[in-house]
C-alpha cells in the first residue's frame, strides 16, 4: 500500500467518525392521531369533549406531546357531521372519538370500508342506535361511553321534590335515538308512579319555544327535558318560556340546572367523556376495542338550583338538599 492510499482510508475513517451519530440517529416516530367531533356546542357535549381530553391526557396521551387532536364540530347539521365524519376517516387517524349519537352514527357509517377505531361518547343507546350489538361484548372495531340516564331515579326525584306532579310534560326531538329510547322508557316508569306524559316534539332548534308553549298550554306540572342535542341547544328559551309560566323543568343534564332548571339526577358529562377518553387509551395502547364493554360513568349525583325553586315558590326537601350539589 503506498502513502496515498494509506491516507485516503484514513481520511474515510477520520470523515466516517464524524457522520456516523447523524447516520446512527433515529428519526422520532411520527405522533398517534386522535379525531373527534361533536354535532353542536353546548355545556353538555363541550364538558364531555373536555372529559375525554383530560382522560386522554392522564392515561399518558397528551395533545402536541405524545397524541396529536383533531377536532371539528357539525355545528347542528347531519349533514355536515357526514362531511366530517368522511373527512377523518380518510385521514385514517389512529381512533376516532364521536360525542353524541348523531356525530356516531355518521362516523359508523363513513368508516365501513376503513374499520378504523372508533370509541364514541355519550351515546344514549348505543344498541337502539344500531352502533354496536351489544354493551357487553361490543365486537368489532366500536366501543366507548354511554351517557344513559338513570330515569327511574330521576322520576323519583321529580316526583320527591314535587310532590302534587301528575302531568309531565316531555320535550324532545322525535329524530334523536338519546331521546327517544328514554321517552319510551319514562312513559312506562310514570305509568307505576301516577305520572301522565305530554309529549311535544321539535326536530330542530327553531321549533323549540313553540313546542314549550305547546305544553305551556296544556297545563302541565312541570316540563322534563331528557339528553337531547337539539332541546339542550335551546335551553334558555325554554327556561325563558317554563318562568313565564311557572313552571318547574327538569332535566337529565346537570350542566342545564346551572342554566336555570330546578333540578337532575345522574352523571356528569364530564366523567362520561372521562371515562370515553380511558378507553381511547387502552385502545392507543394496543387493545381490541370490540373487547371492551360499553362503560358508563360510577358517580351519580342530584343537582338543584336553589335560586330557581325561589322563583317558583318551591320549597326543596332538607333530604334532597343535604345530599344535593347546588348550581
Amino acid at each position: 500500500m503506498d502513502i496515498k492510499s494509506a491516507c485516503k482510508i484514513v481520511s474515510i475513517i477520520f470523515s466516517t467518525s464524524f457522520l456516523s451519530p447523524a447516520l446512527l440517529a433515529t428519526t422520532p416516530p411520527p405522533l398517534k392521531s386522535v379525531a373527534i367531533t361533536q354535532i353542536i356546542d353546548h355545556p353538555a357535549a363541550d364538558a364531555v369533549r373536555q372529559g375525554v381530553i383530560e382522560g386522554l391526557k392522564d392515561n399518558g396521551f397528551e395533545d402536541g406531546k405524545t397524541i396529536k387532536l383533531i377536532y371539528e364540530n357539525a355545528q347542528g347539521s347531519p349533514v355536515t357531521a357526514t362531511q366530517i365524519a368522511q373527512k377523518f376517516v380518510a385521514l385514517k387517524p389512529d381512533v376516532l372519538i364521536p360525542i353524541t349519537t348523531p356525530s356516531t352514527q355518521a362516523m359508523v357509517k363513513a368508516d365501513q370500508a376503513y374499520n378504523i377505531p372508533i370509541v364514541f361518547a355519550a351515546v344514549t343507546d348505543p344498541v337502539t342506535s344500531g352502533v354496536v350489538p351489544s354493551l357487553n361484548h361490543p365486537g368489532g372495531h366500536i366501543t366507548g361511553a354511554t351517557d344513559a340516564a338513570p330515569l327511574k331515579h330521576q322520576l323519583e326525584l321529580f316526583k320527591q321534590i314535587l310532590p302534587t306532579l301528575k302531568v309531565l310534560g316531555v320535550l324532545y326531538n322525535p329524530g334523536d335515538n338519546s331521546s327517544t329510547s328514554p321517552v319510551k322508557e319514562a312513559k312506562e316508569l310514570a305509568k307505576g308512579m301516577g305520572i301522565t306524559l305530554i309529549e311535544a316534539t321539535a326536530f330542530k332548534t327553531s321549533d323549540v319555544p313553540s313546542a314549550m308553549q305547546q305544553l305551556a298550554g296544556s297545563k302541565v306540572d312541570a316540563v322534563f327535558v331528557p339528553l337531547d342535542n337539539t332541546i339542550l341547544s335551546a335551553m334558555d328559551a325554554v327556561l325563558k318560556i317554563a318562568f313565564q309560566n311557572m313552571i318547574p323543568v327538569f332535566t337529565s343534564d346537570s350542566d342545564s340546572v346551572a342554566q336555570g332548571a330546578l333540578a337532575s339526577s345522574g352523571y356528569t358529562h364530564f366523567d362520561t367523556g372521562y371515562s370515553a377518553g380511558e378507553i381511547a387509551a387502552q385502545v392507543l395502547n394496543g387493545a381490541n376495542p370490540g373487547d371492551i364493554p360499553i362503560a358508563s360513568a360510577q358517580d351519580l349525583n342530584i343537582y338543584v338550583n336553589a335560586r330557581s325553586a325561589a322563583k317558583l315558590n318551591i320549597t326543596l326537601p332538607d333530604a334532597i338538599l343535604k345530599t344535593a350539589k347546588e348550581m
